[in-house]
């Protein structure tokens, strides 16, 4: 295992974090509820009532386009709905209880003359507050599955390897792939920005860096 470290706009439900965060911090008070949007966060504040900010980085270099969006529970089922009618969902939390992973939608819009190669073993989850993480492929759901008693292991596999990127990945000319990528929940209180960083991304012979900042938006009443 490595260390850890569109539909409607992102909201991590505030009751729920608070309740899991009182028990990770006894003592602590609670912060309140946020998003998690797309960019650095602003100097000023946002009026109570405001639109919540995008969920979404872009960015493109060479002909090649990659977004990055951040997905709730809501976003990740109407993701794998266009994957799959009935494509199921390995990141989703119990019922009562908070996500338990930070998921985006990734996507390559290949226009470049030549191949990409992406490989997601080269993406870090980098906070604020000097947390690292790596993303999870294949083999860490299937040791988590075994792990929870979980029989028929193979239908993990089987679930899991057409939905997210796992291992190193091709995106020819001329066209468009997407896929999870899914992270462990920050389990700091304190964070209030991360970015996404994709330290190789090869467009024919050369390679690029890109970075995607998110940040914390605080739900104001």
């Amino acid at each position: 295992m490595r260390p850890f470290a569109g539909l409607a706009r992102v909201v991590l439900v505030g009751a729920a974090i608070a309740a899991t965060l009182n028990s990770a911090f006894p003592g602590s008070k609670a912060p309140p509820p946020f998003r998690v949007v797309a960019g650095a966060p602003s100097k000023e504040k946002p009026p109570p009532g405001s639109p919540p900010g995008p969920t979404t980085a872009r960015t493109s270099l060479k002909g090649l386009t990659v977004s990055v969006e951040y997905a709730d529970a809501a976003r990740r089922a109407g993701f794998l709905d266009t994957l799959s009618g009935n494509a199921h969902d390995p990141f989703a939390a119990a019922p009562g209880r908070p996500e338990r992973y930070l998921t985006f939608v990734v996507a390559f819009d290949n226009q470049a003359a030549k191949d990409v190669v992406f490989q997601p073993e080269n993406v870090s989850l980098i906070t604020d507050v000097g947390q690292q993480a790596f993303p999870l492929d294949v083999t860490d759901l299937y040791i988590g599955a075994e792990q929870a008693g979980v029989e028929d292991l193979q239908k993990v596999v089987d679930r899991t390897t057409p939905i997210m990127f796992d291992g190193s990945t091709i995106i020819p000319s001329g066209q468009h792939m997407a896929r999870l990528l899914a992270f462990r929940r920050i389990e700091s209180p304190k964070w209030k920005q991360f970015k996404v960083h994709f330290s190789f991304i090869q467009i024919g012979a050369e390679t690029h860096t890109l970075s995607f900042t998110f940040h914390k938006e605080v739900v104001r009443n």
